[in-house]
């Protein structure tokens, strides 16, 4: 891809016609000298060309376009393959885009450029045209951070994929960590998850024998099946239990009757044993132990008095005789009645025995599922805890087989590994001739997603002017690896701020060099004082040849009708509260 044109429907706008080679996008300041004119670099366009092409191509909505710039059109023109195409995005209706005439959503023209400038038709998750595109044009300022800082708030596992896939690294094996560190976290997870549950975390933990616990259940469950199966249902069971209660206690009754009916009897019967006969000695010693006298006159002999003791007991004895009887009689009845309601007890009971409740049956039935539940539970648990061991071990193992597989790619690729190590240290070495420099590609055998180190190296990198020359000789070689159909790469004037002068000069002599030779553009917005900065480092023809004819527009603070839009407005290029979605 290169860039051809950037317009826009207001003919307040500045055009920009971009060229083959260095495309260079000036800021000046008027009046210099004056510092108290309150006029600045910032805020005449420079940074907002960077934005307007990512937003051209299907960047995120920038929500302070709607509101600072309604009805603006802007189209960008670019060729990929020699072939034209051309993109316009209205502020209003941001979630469209005309697209070659075609009027296309935001999201199938990035799977649409995805496929024409990367050759990407299914693209795995967290390598997009978002964050492959954003490593040719660097635009938030957060992305001027650190060389690998190309989207804001992106992951080191989208870092390291995207690089790789753009240095010519294979991303296979950073896809398989990724998913196998996944598993190790889901296995953590559920480690922690059984270590939260009070019944699983005494198997976990050995306190508890699972396979004695099984055995227990198992045999209470047969045994408790058993009884089930054997059990009669009775509808009316309750009712038969209250009558064998009723029974019982008639029985009761009858029998503690028949006790006192057989103690009457027996009383009767020891009456009937009194001797019938007296004798005279025996009358007259109870009288006179009696102490009573009897008249001469009422004395009778003792014949008469033995004639009517005899007549008394035999008065006697007969209504005993009939009382008797009748107590038999009533004792016969009772004893028949006891014996009907024996044999209806026996009956009751025999039924009660053999059968039970329905509330009995539910509980059992109930009881019955508890214990199958509390069985297929522990079962559960060791399935898991057996699954979980062996993802363990699984994961342990294919890990050192990626690591082993990992080595053995880098060696076998280590030519080409060299050359890349080789081309960033020569440009690295071109600004710092005596600082250690060079790029490390190493195999990442921690426990993490990341599958490689990748680290642009310079050192003393912290200093001021070193990051900002790590970024550029980074992003130049995502360029020359040709790993795309990009052909260009774009800089915010944030790179050169800190740049001493002869850092700049290299950089410009490095793309003067190597673009005719490549094909490539180099485009970037710049201050100024910046390139002036370098210019005595140079010849003049140099200087001409390399800065001056490459100025593509120059963009003043003296008025609003000098910066790009050719109006003063404030807008907000961070959009700070969507930065973060570029990655999607």
């Amino acid at each position: 891809m290169k860039l051809l044109s950037l317009r826009a429907n207001k003919p307040s706008f500045h055009p920009i016609v971009f060229k083959d080679g260095i495309n260079i996008i000036v800021g000046k300041q008027v009046a210099p000298l004056d510092e108290n004119d309150g006029n600045t670099y910032n805020g005449v366009g420079k940074s907002l060309t960077l934005h307007l092409i990512h937003f051209c191509l299907g960047a995120n909505k920038i929500t302070s376009f709607a509101q600072k710039l309604p009805d603006w059109e802007f189209t960008l023109n670019f060729e990929i393959d020699g072939v034209k195409y051309d993109s316009t995005r209205s502020t209003n209706e941001q979630n469209k885009i005309n697209f070659c005439g075609e009027t296309l959503t935001v999201t199938v023209l990035r799977q649409k450029l995805l496929k024409l400038c990367f050759g990407i038709s299914s693209n795995p998750k967290n390598m997009t045209w978002n964050t492959l595109f954003s490593r040719f044009v660097r635009r938030y300022r957060s992305c001027y951070s650190t060389f690998d800082s190309f989207v804001p708030k992106e992951t080191d596992y989208s870092k390291i994929l995207n690089n790789c896939y753009l240095l010519g690294i294979d991303t296979d094996l950073i896809i398989s960590k990724k998913e196998l560190r996944e598993k190790q976290l889901a296995a953590s997870a559920t480690e922690k998850a059984i270590k939260k549950d009070p019944i699983f975390k005494q198997y976990y933990l050995g306190k508890n024998d699972a396979e004695l616990d099984v055995a227990d259940l198992e045999y209470r469950i047969s045994e408790l099946e058993k009884e089930i199966s054997a059990f009669k249902v009775s509808n009316n069971y309750h009712e038969l239990e209250k009558e064998a209660d009723e029974k019982s206690y008639q029985k009761k009754a009858l029998e503690n009757r028949r006790v006192l009916i057989s103690n009457y009897i027996k009383n009767i019967e020891e009456s009937f044993k009194e001797t019938a006969q007296v004798k005279e000695e025996k009358l007259l010693k109870i009288y006179e132990a009696a102490n009573v006298e009897i008249p001469a006159m009422v004395k009778k002999n003792i014949d008469e008095v033995l004639q009517f003791h005899s007549n008394l007991l035999t008065t006697r004895n007969a209504r005993l005789r009939k009382e008797l009887n009748k107590q038999k009689a009533e004792l016969q009845e009772i004893d028949d009645k006891i014996n009907v309601l024996g044999q209806r007890m026996d009956e009751l009971l025999d039924f009660l025995n053999s059968h039970g409740a329905l509330e009995e049956y539910v509980a059992l039935t109930k009881q019955l599922a508890a214990l199958q539940n509390e069985l297929n539970r522990i079962h559960e648990y060791q399935r898991i805890l057996k699954t979980y061991k062996d993802t363990v071990l699984d994961i342990k193992a294919n890990l050192i087989i990626q690591d082993k597989e990992t080595q053995t790619y880098l060696d076998d690729e280590a030519e080409y590994l060299s050359e890349l190590k080789n081309k960033y240290w020569t440009f690295a070495k071109r600004f710092y001739p005596k600082k250690r420099s060079g790029l490390v590609i190493k195999n990442n055998s921690g426990e993490n997603t990341l599958r490689y180190t990748l680290e642009a190296r310079i050192e003393d990198d912290s200093s001021d002017g070193v990051n900002e020359v790590r970024m550029f000789c980074f992003d130049f070689l995502l360029l020359i690896c040709r790993k795309s159909k990009m052909s260009f790469i774009a800089h915010d004037s944030r790179l050169f701020a800190n740049m001493d002068p002869r850092q700049r000069e290299t950089l410009f002599r490095i793309v003067s060099e190597t673009c005719p030779k490549e094909n490539f553009q180099y485009i970037c917005s710049i201050n100024e004082d910046a390139l002036l900065s370098f210019q005595s480092l140079m010849s003049d023809t140099e200087y001409e040849e390399i800065v001056t004819n490459n100025i593509i527009l120059e963009l003043n603070d003296d008025s609003p009708e000098s910066k790009l839009l050719g109006i003063q407005i404030d807008i907000d290029l961070e959009d700070k509260n969507k930065s973060s979605d570029d990655i999607n």
